[in-house]
């Protein structure tokens, strides 16, 4: 139940990005950036990838673990780097 939650939480924020990708995907479309994942910017243990076309795509962090803004990854210690982004 817990995973049909997250799913439907993941696809209504893709669906929102979706609808404007040229501001969330700004400055992450060229051939260094694009495919690169980024902080989601309101959840914890989300994270971006943005095509070369500006098309976003929303990853989520396996279980216990959180993007890590450093690492530019998944990481089980960054939560404490979570700052106002909540975890879903």
């Amino acid at each position: 139940m817990k995973f049909i939650a997250l799913v439907a939480i993941a696809l209504t924020i893709a669906v929102t990005v979706r609808a404007v990708p040229n501001k969330i995907c700004d400055g992450h479309t060229d051939k260094k950036t694009a495919g690169m994942p980024f902080a989601h910017p309101a959840v914890c243990n989300w994270f971006i990838t943005c095509s070369s076309d500006g098309t976003p795509y929303v990853g989520v962090c396996p279980g216990g673990t959180f993007y890590d803004l450093k690492l530019t990854t998944c990481n089980i210690e960054s939560q404490k780097a979570c700052g106002s982004r909540v975890v879903a």
